[in-house]
């Protein structure tokens, strides 16, 4: 039976191209709230390939119709008045676009070679890019690609994301991906001294791109997967490799390595003032869900069917110092709040089940809480890394290494 009348050779090509407008989002492509507009458009003609891949996978096509829906009818029959059809199309059109990518990654012969070469050029890519941005800076030239650009924190760079913090978050899952793809292909522990020695070039770019470019996230998420070679026989690498981490922060006087120290121990405290105190913008990525978290009342019809479309950015300021009347945030829990906690919680467990890792679980747990459960719907960054997990999966399956 023919699936699609696409080609695998063809397919391949689209699912490259179609996942690498969601990993990168370019200056000049940027919109308004730093909305990537080549994704939107490739998102907005993206349902025109269902036509050329009529292909119904239940697993991932019933749950996410199923959230649409919800996400749809909740806000508009239970508060009609807050109703924003441009908000919901927008999180609709992210589901859409991953239901299309599945179906042409299902088609496509891309191979676990060929999906290795693709995460290691987008590594490069996103360190070239910061390279040249960095030379930019020391020469006084005008910088390529920048956005959300500081004068005062003149290093902090964004590379091909639209913030430095996203370009972290980005390179630390392709290597991450990169590094899962191979432990399984190679069938054998990874282990830091010999990837070092094998994939130097890799190495090289990655660590210069997430100790170099400022982001406090950067920091965090380097650890996470530097936590992958984490056991008795490479703690005594890890250690040195730390150690010397510490010791170009302390060099270079990178503040921001710090205010991620900070903020760490001061979200054990549950304590936002002496979070805000600690890091102002980290904590801005971790309160929103503290504060959507306490207006959750299951005892309430709202409480699972939503109190109604931006209510969280009426009611925010109230608890943050220096934000606007109007911000927002909260991540998934959002979504409990404003759409009601049954489309919250089959989004969360849909997301869980995609990014979890049975043979890496604190790694995978950890890129699917900072990166998709705090980050919400409707932010290009939480569906590349739906997408890169999902992917990882799929290509396991097809090379015979994961069941």
């Amino acid at each position: 039976m023919v699936l699609s009348s696409v080609s695998p050779n063809i397919s391949r090509k689209i699912f490259i191209i179609g996942t690498t407008l969601l990993f990168i989002a370019p200056a000049f492509a940027l919109g308004d709230g730093a909305r990537n507009l080549l994704l939107i458009i490739a998102m907005g003609i993206s349902p025109i390939l269902f036509l050329f891949y009529p292909i119904i996978k239940i697993k991932t096509d019933l749950p996410l119709i199923i959230f649409i829906l919800m996400s749809i009818f909740f806000p508009l029959l239970n508060h009609p008045e807050s109703m924003r059809w441009s908000t919901v199309l927008y999180g609709c059109m992210f589901v859409i676009y991953f239901m299309t990518l599945t179906k042409v990654l299902y088609i496509s012969d891309i191979d676990a070679d060929g999906y290795l070469r693709f995460l290691k050029v987008l590594i490069f890519a996103y360190f070239i890019v910061l390279v040249i941005q960095q030379i930019c800076v020391l020469t006084g030239l005008p910088i390529l690609n920048v956005s959300n650009y500081n004068p005062e924190t003149p290093w902090k760079l964004n590379s091909l994301m639209s913030e430095p913090e996203h370009s972290g978050r980005m390179m630390a899952i392709l290597m991450y991906s990169y590094l899962t793809i191979k432990e399984n292909v190679t069938r054998k522990v990874l282990i830091l001294k010999e990837e070092w020695r094998d994939d130097k070039g890799v190495w090289i770019a990655f660590l210069w791109s997430m100790i170099t470019m400022m982001s406090a996230g950067a920091y965090l998420f380097l650890l996470i997967v530097l936590f992958k070679f984490f056991n008795r026989k490479t703690l005594f690498s890890l250690l040195i490799l730390l150690s010397i981490i510490i010791v170009i922060v302390r060099i270079f006087e990178i503040d921001s390595f710090m205010r991620t120290y900070r903020l760490a121990v001061a979200t054990f405290s549950f304590d936002m003032r002496e979070m805000v105190r600690a890091d102002h913008s980290g904590a801005l990525r971790i309160i929103p869900a503290m504060v959507c978290f306490d207006q959750i009342n299951l005892a309430s019809f709202d409480g699972w069917f939503g109190k109604g479309i931006d209510f969280i950015s009426t009611i925010m300021s109230k608890y943050i110092w220096g934000v606007q009347q109007g911000y927002t945030g909260g991540g998934l829990l959002l979504y409990a709040v404003e759409y009601g906690f049954l489309p919250f919680i089959l989004i969360t467990l849909f997301s869980f089940k995609i990014c979890y890792d049975t043979s890496n679980k604190i790694a995978s747990i950890a890129f699917w809480f900072f990166s998709v459960f705090l980050t919400g719907i409707n932010l290009q960054i939480t569906w590349a890394v739906i997408m890169l997990f999902y992917t990882n999966k799929e290509i396991l399956k097809r090379c015979h290494c994961f069941s």
